[in-house]
């Protein structure tokens, strides 16, 4: 697909659907993810989703790179939740389920590594990266970013990323339509925001945790404070 045809052919599909209230459409952008905060800080709505064919600086968890070459779903969503501020961190267990669901439409095993990756066999599949503004009694807006290995050919990656890294169509070894896996990733998404929207998070816990692959397991984990060892039993209903 060159590159005009992904602009109109992507922009067109967006505005089909109900979730979606304005498609901002790129060929190629350094970062979706900054580009829908500039957005959202401007005062775009909710449903405003910035979309590209490829990114060049895409971003993870602590700045860490997002490889994101021809062939992968590079997307960003602004929302504006409307629950209680206390609940907001819950928001954060919606991309991974989103993202798992496709996948797994498809008869891969997807599940999920707290608090933000997608994995199959241990290697990584999606990742995703959320981002909000508020003043402490309120939050204004969320960015939800997500990357996903769709058809990446994991050559095109580097040799350090792939020995950790697989796509979709490396495990099924045949293409996805890539129209295909996003009205399933957009229809999983107004699902799953619909529960929270109404403070169903027992539902979305508790379907997060039955693909959790991190419960019961012995972790490591990094935080920007310090680091953290021992052995994961739950995850709480602040997540």
């Amino acid at each position: 697909m060159n590159k005009s045809t992904f602009v109109k052919k992507t922009t067109m599909f967006l505005n089909a659907l109900d979730f979606v209230k304005k498609p901002v459409v790129f060929d190629e952008l350094d970062s979706t993810n900054l580009t829908a905060k500039v957005l959202a800080k401007a005062g775009a709505k909710e449903g405003t989703v910035v979309i590209a064919r490829t990114q060049s600086h895409g971003r993870g968890r602590f700045d860490r790179i997002w490889q994101s070459p021809p062939g992968g779903i590079y997307l960003s969503l602004i929302l504006r939740p409307t629950v209680p501020i206390q609940q907001v961190s819950l928001l954060s267990f919606l991309p991974a389920l989103v993202a798992t669901t496709p996948i797994r439409s498809y008869g891969v095993q997807a599940t999920i590594k707290w608090p933000n990756d997608v994995r199959v066999n241990g290697r990584k599949i999606a990742g995703l990266l959320l981002e909000s503004e508020g003043d402490g009694s309120k939050i204004d807006y969320v960015v939800v970013g997500i990357g996903i290995n769709l058809c990446v050919d994991l050559k095109t990656l580097s040799s350090a990323i792939q020995e950790k890294s697989t796509s979709l169509l490396n495990e099924l070894t045949c293409p996805v339509d890539y129209y295909d896996f996003l009205k399933i990733f957009f229809m999983t998404f107004e699902d799953y925001y619909s529960d929270f929207q109404a403070q169903n998070y027992d539902k979305i816990l508790t379907e997060w945790k039955a693909w959790s692959d991190t419960l019961g397991k012995r972790v490591i984990v990094k935080t920007m404070t310090g680091t953290l060892q021992g052995i994961v039993d739950d995850v709480d209903n602040s997540g």
